[in-house]
């Protein structure tokens, strides 16, 4: 009876803190938020605009890379069939998850979020385009959607009427036009108003409030990855404790990989942001259940790949910046060793002529009061030899060391500011991303190791034949020591 009673009352509510004859609350259902960033003419299709993407990039987006299709221009513009972007990864991912909502299909509430640049005259846009150039300008065709996509992104402007805003409820789909940067920000045109709550804001503490935040999975795609869909990102995430925010690597692109790559490693490590890569996955993240096989399969530039791109790069720097900081601390120690014997070495000669003249003056006046008893030639052989080692002091030995010292060090100077210059470079085109991407198969990467190996050879060489030039040359071993020493001939024209 008592186990019997105990069991009663765990199960009862004030057992667990709640008051009796109060429900339950259901937890809230799940809701599902798509947001684009930027999917406009200027970024992808207006080859005039200076922040259009690359080929690379908008292929990446809008063309199927099986079907073997190619980027067209007419004119200053780019141009796709419809045949062609419906095959694409982006249009195929926004009619598995807007399309499949509008056809009654789907989980939940996804409610779809286009935010546009939308920049009319004033500051604002002056900050922006002197930085940027122009783009995105106020009733443009820039500014408009991706040619082709509009019936995907703004579905709403043939949306059937009903009680429940079209589509039984399924989408809801809210454009956004934003003046700045930080689309967060509220601006009419001057600068940013920060009495007065941006449209997205307002937006977003709707749909993430009274602890839907917990419950909404967000996921944002589209341009550029390291300006504002980081920014947009940044913004999410010091708002609202969203649980669920994801990122696409396959629906996002930047003007060059290695921003596009670094904005993605600063969402993953410092905003927390989960980066997806494929399609298909990310559209079920979304309350779909797409039946396209297609989407299974993300770009042919998955972040996954690159996963270490940024650890291998600024290791690679890194130990370059600390040999290079060895040499300075090799040849400043080298100077401070030769200035330091030099100094030793004259004081040394200056004190011997100093003793060998004060002796000869001596015993010259020890010939002239005692004449007889010391002859003149110890006193002039005592002061020929002190005359000697002042005049060796200052117009020969300690002299030439200086002048070596100065030249080796400048010789060494030289070649590490011009070796700097040459690792610099090569920099550049050994750390890319494409140089440090995991190789499939181990020829690959033994080819990629090799022809970085030629190419810091190629420096090297061009450094010992420089040094050569320039005097520095191995001396015969000396007897007695076992190791070759460098000397600096002096080239004194």
């Amino acid at each position: 009876m008592a186990a019997a009673a105990a069991l009663s009352a765990c199960g009862t509510p004030e057992a667990h803190g709640r008051p009796t004859g109060v429900a339950m609350e259901p937890a809230a259902p799940a809701q599902y938020v798509l947001i684009t960033q930027c999917l406009q003419n200027d970024f992808f299709l207006n080859l005039d605009c200076q922040l259009s993407l690359p080929d690379s990039a908008v292929s990446k987006l809008l063309l199927d890379s099986e079907s073997g299709a190619s980027l067209h221009t007419e004119g200053h513009r780019r141009v796709l069939s419809e045949s062609e972007l419906r095959r694409s990864p982006l249009a195929r991912f926004l009619d598995a998850t807007v399309g499949s909502r509008t056809r009654g299909h789907g989980d939940g509430v996804l409610h779809l979020i286009n935010i546009r640049d939308w920049h009319v005259p004033g500051e604002t846009y002056d900050l922006e385009r002197r930085q940027y150039g122009a783009h995105c300008e106020a009733d443009t065709w820039g500014a408009a959607y991706v040619d082709g996509l509009t019936d995907l992104l703004a579905p709403d402007e043939r949306a059937p009427a009903d009680g429940e805003g079209g589509w039984g409820g399924k989408l809801h789909v809210h454009h956004v036009r934003s003046n700045t940067l930080f689309d967060f920000q509220h601006s009419a045109g001057g600068r940013p108003d920060l009495s007065e709550p941006a449209p997205l804001t307002t937006l977003l503490d709707g749909l993430l409030g009274d602890g839907r935040q917990e419950t909404t999975h967000v996921a944002v795609v589209g341009v550029l990855t390291d300006i504002k869909v980081q920014l947009l990102l940044t913004g999410i995430r010091s708002r609202y404790d969203v649980r669920q925010l994801v990122v696409s690597d396959a629906l996002t692109a930047s003007r060059t990989l290695e921003r596009h790559l670094t904005a993605l490693d600063f969402c993953q490590r410092v905003l927390r942001t989960e980066v997806m890569i494929g399609l298909a996955e990310l559209a079920r993240f979304l309350g779909s259940r797409p039946d396209d096989d297609r989407l299974s399969r993300g770009g042919d530039e998955e972040f996954v790949g690159y996963s270490s791109y940024i650890q291998d790069k600024q290791g690679i720097l890194s130990y370059e910046d600390a040999r290079m900081r060895d040499y300075r601390i090799q040849t400043s120690e080298r100077l401070r060793r030769t200035q330091h014997t030099v100094g030793f070495a004259s004081k040394f000669l200056l004190g011997l002529g100093t003793c060998l003249l004060v002796s000869a003056l001596v015993l010259s006046l020890v010939g002239v009061f005692l004449p007889g008893r010391i002859g003149w030639q110890s006193p002039a052989v005592l002061g020929a030899l002190g005359v000697g080692q002042i005049v060796t002091l200052f117009f020969t030995r300690p002299v030439r060391s200086v002048q070596d010292a100065l030249a080796e060090e400048t010789i060494y100077r030289m070649i590490l500011e011009s070796r700097s210059l040459k690792v610099a470079l090569a920099r550049f085109h050994i750390t890319t991303a494409t140089a440090l991407r995991r190789h499939d198969d181990v020829n690959g990467q033994s080819d990629a190791l090799a022809r970085q190996l030629e190419i810091l050879e190629k420096i090297d060489t061009a450094d010992f034949e420089r040094l050569k030039q320039l005097g520095v040359t191995p001396r015969a071993e000396s007897s007695g020591t076992g190791r070759p020493r460098r000397r600096i001939r002096s080239q004194v024209s």
